[in-house]
């Protein structure tokens, strides 16, 4: 049995969150522009000779990203007493983890698309130019 790994990049999101880093200033809300990377692993189908269709992983992975896409990334923990207010749209993305990381953005990201997909994941999701996570989702 041969397994293959297929991957579809150049995904994009920009959100703000805070995080309780090393540095007191990862508290204060602040954004980033966040790439993602996705790899499928699979064996070849071989009436259609893929492992998946590139276009139906590009539309799974568009539509999670979406949801993320200039919102600002809260844990579910904090809403209670969360306020943000001014002559700005608000949006929030609340994610079932304890902090809004990278680490937890990129593991809530693989879980979804593999919900969808069931098939093992990978994904690469940069904070930035240089700093990244990759998680393995295999169910």
């Amino acid at each position: 049995m041969v397994r293959m790994i297929v991957g579809v990049g150049g995904f994009s999101f920009d959100s703000s969150h805070y995080t309780r880093g090393v540095s007191e200033k990862c508290m204060n809300l602040h954004g980033h522009t966040f790439k993602l990377y996705v790899e499928v692993e699979g064996e070849v189908d071989p009436e259609t000779g893929m492992v998946i269709d590139f276009g139906l992983v590009k539309r799974v992975v568009r539509r999670i990203v979406e949801e993320y896409d200039h919102k600002v990334i809260v844990p579910r923990r904090d809403l209670e007493g969360l306020l943000l207010r001014g002559r700005f749209k608000s949006e929030l993305k609340v994610i079932d983890y304890p902090e809004a990381t990278t680490e937890y953005i990129a593991l809530d990201i693989a879980m979804r698309i593999y919900e969808e997909l069931k098939m093992p994941i990978r994904v690469k999701l940069y904070e930035g130019e240089n700093n990244y996570v990759i998680v393995e989702w295999r169910g």
